[in-house]
């Protein structure tokens, strides 16, 4: 579905990624972590095609990516919502740009904001929503699209640890029924365990794909009380070595005896 082949991207003297070489299946669920600064989000450009490598190519179902696609769906880490148009109004931006039928779309803009809750707030304006609400709105405005790839740059990172697990479990939910291929940025052990079926850690700048972790946990995931409690928290103790060791400084050499 998705090939990323060979992907390196400078800025000026700094080289922000070296080399990325990665294969997302169709209808997989791949999350992206790494320290600040690694380049998780600059590889997300070059999936979208809002940015060009400086070397490499991503490809999407064999076709280069030189420019947005409309079959892939960005979401981005503030939900950027036009604040004097209505929930309902948000969700259904893409029909206008797209010029699709508006009155088939507006039945999918209800369903969709019914299924993540929000259908008693279709006539509110975004600023009377919570930061977990406005986030659903930004995810019904995606899905709106129906889109064949989701890419998704820390979307729950400002919001607070409880709503975060809500909406990861809402947006597990969504994966499962839809099996849309996501590519999703985290700073979150926790978020890519419950959501991933896999986990590719990149290392300190210039980024680098360090190791692919599989999360062999089967779903629905949660942090509660569940059978797989233990998978995941050994697949969190994984990652959280890997990114540790990211940082930690060389060992010292062994001192001779004299």
């Amino acid at each position: 579905m998705i090939t990323i082949d060979g992907v390196s991207r400078t800025f000026g003297p700094v080289q922000a990624l070296h080399d990325i070489n990665l294969e997302v299946a169709d209808g997989e669920f791949l999350a992206l972590i790494g320290r600040s600064g690694c380049g998780k989000s600059t590889l997300l450009r070059q999936v979208a095609g809002l940015d060009k490598p400086t070397a490499g190519r991503v490809l999407i179902d064999g076709e280069q990516v030189r420019a947005p696609r409309r079959d892939v769906a960005v979401n981005f880490q503030r939900p950027a919502l036009l604040p004097w148009r209505s929930v309902l109004d948000n969700v259904m931006l893409p029909v206008e740009i797209f010029k699709w039928d508006k009155r088939e779309n507006r039945d999918r803009a209800l369903h969709l904001l019914e299924t993540t809750g929000l259908a008693q707030f279709a006539k509110r304006l975004p600023h009377e929503l919570s930061g977990g609400m406005q986030q659903r709105v930004a995810l019904c405005r995606t899905l709106i699209q129906n889109p064949r790839v989701m890419l998704m740059d820390e979307p729950f990172s400002a919001l607070d640890a409880l709503t975060r697990e809500e909406l990861s479990m809402e947006l597990q939910r969504i994966h499962i029924e839809t099996g849309t291929t996501i590519v999703f940025v985290t700073h979150s052990i926790q978020e890519a365990v419950l959501l991933a079926d896999r986990v590719a850690v990149l290392s300190a700048r210039p980024g680098r794909v360090r190791q692919i972790v599989d999360i062999a946990i089967p779903r629905p995931r949660s942090f509660g009380h569940n059978a797989h409690l233990e998978e995941v928290a050994a697949a969190s103790a994984e990652l959280h070595q890997l990114l540790l060791e990211n940082h930690l400084p060389p060992a010292p050499a062994p001192q001779r005896n004299r």
